[in-house]
């Protein structure tokens, strides 16, 4: 492998923050929000759905697992397209893929048809995955990078809140036959139209010098230094470009990289494990558990987005400051214990906010620690696999977890506990052996 001498990558370190940085980070904050108001639109609509189309259980578990399934084939093949070709081109692709699943949800009349169009939304969202979080890691100065990449996770809040609104809209104004239709033919258009905005997304510049393109990745910097008021750096550092394949970047990550693939690849699977698994349990066993009805599911699931937006905008900041060991640690350790409080029968609505207040805001936190500790040249590729394995337990946690919460709902929510001290111990080996990377530049992480 051979190195470039530069100073770009210090150069983008070192611009203040400016009104490019704030577009740039809304424009791939949407990916979030649209990630979330599709799985929670389904979890909110899933009666109804069911219902209309008269799915069994097990049916409409997979409507949940297969936009996972799918995101699973879009980790993989879009996660190795965006460091072969670039970040920009997969944003639109992928949100145009998204957009036409979603969209044509809307219109299904068969378990197979609803079920083909969950997995081809869940691949666009799959290739977001890997070419957002490494355009924000790439791009973002590194004094600002966990606040920013913390609050963009946390943006999934409200992409849930916006879900949960129009799911209560729908259900309460709407014949249940035409509500649950409706919302996907929401979601798609509004995907259609957050297309538009990524357009002006720029390429990373720390792809193509990771491609030895050093001359487009000057003429992008230069004109980010005239947005920000000059250029604030002279220092020099070592880029590598890589010239290897798929082969090659896979031998590296399990090989030079695999200490660090393991520890994200917990962070995925605890998220996305517990997330899924639980937005599963409440319309099906908890509802029959706590006496919910289908108007309770939408409530229910704002009041949970609420506390994970609050939570997660609070731990963003916490990573900046108190950095990412003591933050991690400390958020999976607490939604572990306050998992274990659905055990007691209390007010369903109060134990919910409080567990989404930590729980649903660890991806604040985690998923910028699994995805700034690659180099550039293999991040989007490592996340897509990371995102495999957590796509993977996110998309078999809601069948396991509802087949064992059939016997008793208890069993079901131990099963969520065990993902949540997975993710505690995982993350508290990561703060005695790893590296502690708040406010350090991506090229002296990795």
């Amino acid at each position: 492998m051979r190195f470039i001498s530069t100073d770009l990558t210090c150069r983008l370190d070192s611009l203040p923050w400016c009104k490019f940085h704030t577009l740039f980070v809304v424009a791939l904050g949407i990916t979030w929000v649209l990630d979330a108001f599709e799985i929670v639109i389904v979890s909110a609509v899933l009666k109804p759905m069911s219902s209309s189309l008269g799915f069994t259980q097990f049916q409409s578990s997979l409507m949940v697992s297969g936009f996972l399934f799918g995101a699973i084939l879009g980790s993989f093949l879009f996660g190795y397209l965006a460091d072969r070709y670039g970040r920009k081109k997969l944003f639109l692709l992928t949100l145009l893929l998204y957009s036409i699943g979603t969209f044509l949800t809307g219109f299904v009349n068969s378990f197979e048809l609803a079920f083909l169009f969950r997995v081809l939304a869940g691949a666009g969202i799959g290739g977001e995955f890997a070419a957002i979080h490494s355009a924000i890691d790439e791009f973002i100065p590194s004094r600002h990078r966990g606040k920013v990449d913390g609050t963009v996770s946390a943006l999934w809040n409200l992409g849930s809140i916006l879900a949960s609104l129009v799911a209560s809209f729908v259900i309460s104004s709407l014949h249940e036959a035409l509500a649950w239709r409706f919302a996907f033919l929401l979601g798609g258009v509004l995907a259609l139209l957050a297309i538009f905005v990524r357009i002006y997304v720029p390429e990373s510049p720390r792809w193509l010098l990771s491609k030895g393109r050093t001359h487009e990745a000057e003429r992008i910097v230069k004109d980010l230094e005239k947005k920000a008021g000059g250029k604030y750096s002279n220092n020099i550092c070592q880029v590598p470009v890589f010239e290897g394949n798929i082969l090659d970047a896979s031998k590296l990550i399990f090989a030079l990289y695999r200490w660090r693939f393991l520890f994200s690849t917990s962070m995925s699977v605890t998220i996305l494990a517990t997330y899924y698994g639980i937005i599963t349990l409440i319309p099906t066993s908890f509802s029959t558990a706590f006496g919910l009805s289908s108007e309770d599911v939408p409530h229910l699931l704002f009041v949970g987005s609420l506390g994970g937006l609050i939570g997660g905008l609070l731990v963003a900041l916490m990573s900046d400051t108190l950095g990412r060991k003591f933050t991690g640690s400390f958020i999976s350790f607490s939604s572990f214990v306050l998992s274990l409080l659905f055990l007691i029968k209390q007010n369903f609505y109060t134990v919910y906010f409080f567990y989404s207040l930590f729980a649903f805001s660890f991806a604040s936190i985690a998923y910028v620690s699994a995805t700034e500790i690659y180099p550039s040249y293999l991040r989007a590729y490592a996340i897509g696999l990371l995102s495999i394995m957590g796509r993977l337990a996110g998309a078999l946690s809601p069948i396991i977890l509802v087949s064992l919460s059939s016997t008793s709902y208890i069993y079901g929510v131990l099963g969520i506990s065990l993902f949540w001290l997975l993710g505690f111990i995982s993350y508290f080996i990561w703060s005695l052996k790893g590296v502690e990377a708040k406010g350090k530049a991506i090229e002296d992480i990795t």
